[in-house]
């Protein structure tokens, strides 16, 4: 189906909801689950992560690859900042389907027209 497969790292300080998200990712065809260089950076950003603002300043300056946001909750002020730091999409974690994940890896590779983060908020 694909001629090559996206790698994606996912960060979280919630090791049940990382493992959760990355068994999504392995069902998803031509996405491999790597801790080391992928292709697109996954951040799992909880509502009692406190760390996760940090994670998310530290993943977007290193500009390794491009950053998804699953998020449980926003406001209107952490959307402001995550879309200054260049996330190329933000997934609702009570709204999130293999579809709409997979969307989003393949639109943060580039496989995808990419759309503004208005319309990327799903």
């Amino acid at each position: 189906m694909f001629e090559k497969s996206i790698t994606v790292n996912v960060h979280s300080a919630d090791e049940v909801g990382r493992h959760r998200i990355v068994r999504q990712l392995r069902s998803l065809p031509g996405v491999d689950v790597v801790s080391q260089t992928p292709a697109v950076d996954i951040l799992l950003m909880g509502r009692y992560d406190t760390d996760a603002p940090e994670k998310l300043r530290r993943l977007a300056r290193a500009g390794d690859a491009p950053l998804v946001v699953i998020a449980d909750d926003l406001g209107e002020t952490e959307l402001m900042a995550v879309s200054e730091y260049g996330v190329r999409s933000v997934l609702w974690g009570e709204r999130l389907t293999p579809g709409r994940l997979s969307r989003a890896v393949h639109q943060a590779a580039g496989c995808c027209p990419r759309e503004p983060i208005s319309a990327a908020l799903v």
